[in-house]
Formats: structure tokens, C-alpha cells, sequence
């Protein structure tokens, strides 16, 4: 560990400074948070390994060691968000309005999107974005297994949003990024890379995020920054720039177990992992106050041709117990359906417009698995429903085809009450239609 850092925060922690450094040699924590969009999933783990977290209503820690919730069929369920405890704090404290308008700037994972956009309505919209290709295509696959149809995932350079959408946006979340202090206890690579010009450098890209995000907020809207480091060049003078010389107004966030006030800033809040049981993370709070034009942004438009829009209407009618959804959009084949308050977003490198319904190919429709993961038994004509422990779902998670019960064409593969995948039926055969990209190697 560098011996500037260790000065740093020596000055920022003084007489704590002991118990912060013991801290960093104990274990990481892990922790998740479950989805309000499917059924409580709870009361299928097992209790002796999770740990409700000490004030977020749907979080939890658990002993990842002897209870790996990520190799669990449920996660593959999309039943919960599996995230750094300290870090779900943002989503939290987001006051998420049904209808609102949220874009989260640098998106990925996903942790925070999915958290927040679950609480909209299809009357709202989340936009999340990363910059980093690989990284935007994870984004993308988390918000798929989360069941979002809410959501537009893009991935390009954030600033290029605010040419688009100046004064469009109720709340913006910005993860900036940051000198990653506050993973040094979870991430080895956190503290190789770390030095002081990184934290110049990060200060002076998390200053140009924020010019942006501003421009890009309603009047009244609100911005969420947080960072996962300690550095007052990364938080409070940050923030104390949105205040001075963009006029926004701070949001006091309640103090809360754990929780400590920004350095000279009351009204944010740092985590540090010997109070808080988690990694460190800073969160502030913002409200701009200047007053904004009304933002007018073209609207997407449905672009599918007869045939498509009828062998997705066939699908429907054949094995779905839901209407087919009014507004279709078609990217080589591919469709989506789309809320009919989306923007089009043409010039910006696409890769989720809603909900994946799947591919049209010859004649026939082909589901998706981002389908799948919106579905409940009550919406689907046919299925198969077997434990979580059970051999079906384990050889079905490693792509194996089971033994069906003379039934035709496409049901869904559920893990107790929850939804894992579309399969494909014919002469007692059920088709793995799992993709083979998330499939378990043996």
C-alpha cells in the first residue's frame, strides 16, 4: 500500500486511522439485494448463511464462502442483484418517483440501475449507459436477467447525452469514476493502480461528468454522486463545486447505523469499512434549482413490417397469456418492445431498447431469454416447474434436453416460482434453449 495513501488518510481519520487500516486486512463483504419485480425469494434460502442488512428494507449480506449465492439458480433467476453492501446505499436513498425520467451515466454493471429502475412504473425510463464496450455489454445482461422493460441500455461516451437531452432528466445517478480507495480491501488491482495523479486525473473527469449531468437535469431534479473512494479532490470538493458554481442546493441524507457526514459537508456521507459493514463509499446528494426549457426530444416509432409484427402476434397467441405489446421495434430481425415515451436515440450506439422479445427467422419467432425473465406461470400456456436442488435444473443450467411429457412448441423452465428460460418441446424432447454463453461447465 502506498505510503502517500496511508499519510492521506492518517490526516482524514486521525485517531480512527488504527481501526480503518486493521479493517482492511479482515475479509471483504458480499451482499445482495432482492427484485421487487419477482416473488420474494427469501424464504427459499437458507437463513443460517444471510444477514439482513442493517437498513435497507431489501438487502442482505451473506457468507459467500459457505453459501454461494452466485452459482445459485435463483441469481440465474434474476431474483436478486448480487452487490458490495455498501454500494447499494445509492439506490436506496434515491426517492424514485413511478413516472420519472433517470439516467444513470455510468451504468455498469448495473447495480444501481437495477435497483432503481425496478421502481418505476412502465410509465418511466431509465437510461443507462457505459462507456467501456465489454463493460456495456455486462450492463446489458444484468438488466436482461433483472427483467426490466423499462430500460435502454447505450453505450457511448455520457457527455454526448447532454446534446440530446438538456433539461430532460428528473434524477441522474453518477458513479463517478474514482481512485477506487475505497475497494482496496476487495480489489488487489485497486491498490496497484492507485497514486496521487490518478486522483487528480479522476477529479478532473468526475468535474466534466457533473457539468453534464447538470445541463442535462430538469429544474428540481437531483443527482445522486457517490464514489467508492476517500479523497476530498473525489467527494466533498466536488460537491462543494455543485454548490458554489452551479448554484445546486444539497440534500441532506440522514445519518443512518454505520454511516459518518462528509468532512465539512454534513449533508453527505461517507462508509468506511470499520463502521460500516461494508467497503467505502462517499454519497452526496444534489437539487438543481435553475430554471430549464422544456426538452424536446423525437419519440421512437414502430418500424416492424406485416410479417414480423404477425409471427410475434402468432407467438403470443399460442403460448402466452398476455396481450402482445402495442409498440414493436425491429433491429435486423431483432424485436423489441418499446414504452411509446422512449427517445429515438439514433447516433448512439444501441444495445437494449427495452424488452428483447426475440428473433423473427423464416417464418417463425424465436423467443428471447430477456422474454422469459419478465414471465410468471399465469402468463405462460405451458411449463415445466422443478426445484432448485433438483437434477432437471442442474442439467438444464448445463444445457442438457430433459424428458418432456408429450407436449408441443415453447414453455418455460421454472425454479420453483420463478422463471429461468424458454425451452422447445417436440416427440417427448425438451429443447435447451438456455443460452450457451451462461451455461455451467462441468
Amino acid at each position: 500500500m502506498e505510503n502517500a495513501f496511508q499519510i492521506r488518510m492518517h490526516s482524514l481519520l486521525q485517531e480512527e486511522y488504527p481501526a480503518f487500516i486493521e479493517a482492511l486486512q479482515k475479509d471483504s463483504v458480499k451482499g445482495f439485494y432482492t427484485n421487487p419485480l419477482k416473488s420474494d425469494c427469501i424464504a427459499y434460502l437458507d437463513s443460517k448463511y444471510i444477514h439482513h442488512h442493517p437498513y435497507i428494507h431489501h438487502g442482505y449480506t451473506f457468507d459467500y464462502q459457505d453459501y454461494p449465492l452466485g452459482k445459485h439458480p435463483y441469481f440465474a433467476c434474476g431474483t436478486y442483484y448480487i452487490q458490495e453492501p455498501s454500494a447499494m446505499v445509492v439506490g436506496d436513498l434515491l426517492d424514485v418517483k413511478e413516472d420519472d425520467y433517470i439516467l444513470d451515466m455510468c451504468g455498469a454493471p448495473g447495480g444501481k440501475t437495477c435497483q432503481v429502475a425496478s421502481k418505476l412504473s412502465l410509465e418511466g425510463l431509465m437510461i443507462t449507459n457505459d462507456i467501456t464496450s465489454n463493460r456495456a455489454t455486462i450492463l446489458s445482461s444484468n438488466v436482461e436477467r433483472f427483467g426490466l422493460e423499462n430500460t435502454i441500455v447505450t453505450n457511448c461516451d455520457p457527455v454526448h447525452f447532454s446534446s440530446i437531452f438538456p433539461g430532460y432528466f428528473d434524477k441522474i445517478i453518477l458513479d463517478a469514476p474514482c481512485s477506487g480507495e475505497g475497494m482496496f480491501r476487495k480489489l488487489d488491482q485497486a491498490i496497484t493502480t492507485w497514486s496521487v495523479q490518478k486522483v487528480i486525473d479522476c477529479a478532473i473527469i468526475q468535474r466534466n461528468l457533473i457539468d453534464h449531468a447538470y445541463s442535462m437535469l430538469k429544474e428540481d431534479g437531483i443527482l445522486i454522486y457517490s464514489t467508492c473512494t476517500y479523497s476530498l479532490e473525489e467527494n466533498e470538493q466536488q460537491v462543494q463545486y455543485c454548490i458554489d458554481e452551479l448554484g445546486m442546493e444539497p440534500i441532506r441524507i440522514p445519518l443512518q447505523n454505520g454511516m459518518q457526514p462528509g468532512i465539512n459537508q454534513p449533508t453527505s456521507i461517507r462508509l468506511y469499512p470499520h463502521c460500516n459493514h461494508g467497503e467505502g463509499h462517499f454519497v452526496a446528494m444534489l437539487q438543481k434549482k435553475q430554471s430549464t426549457k422544456d426538452c424536446k426530444v423525437k419519440r421512437m416509432q414502430t418500424n416492424c413490417n406485416k410479417e414480423q409484427i404477425q409471427l410475434v402476434t402468432k407467438f403470443y397467441h399460442d403460448y402466452l397469456n398476455i396481450p402482445v405489446p402495442s409498440h414493436l421495434y425491429n433491429s435486423n430481425n431483432h424485436i423489441y418492445a418499446f414504452q411509446n415515451h422512449f427517445p429515438d436515440l439514433k447516433g448512439v450506439r444501441v444495445l437494449r431498447n427495452g424488452l428483447y422479445l426475440g428473433e423473427c427467422k423464416k417464418g417463425r419467432f424465436e423467443p428471447s431469454l430477456s422474454l422469459a425473465h419478465t414471465l410468471h406461470k399465469k402468463e405462460v400456456k405451458q411449463y415445466y416447474q422443478f426445484s432448485a436442488n433438483s437434477k432437471e435444473v442442474q442439467d438444464y443450467l448445463l444445457g442438457l434436453t430433459l424428458e418432456g411429457s408429450n407436449n408441443k412448441g415453447y414453455g418455460i423452465i421454472f425454479v420453483d416460482d420463478f422463471a429461468l428460460s424458454f425451452y422447445k418441446e417436440s416427440n417427448n424432447q425438451i429443447k435447451n434453449l438456455y443460452p450457451k454463453g451462461l451455461r455451467i461447465k462441468k
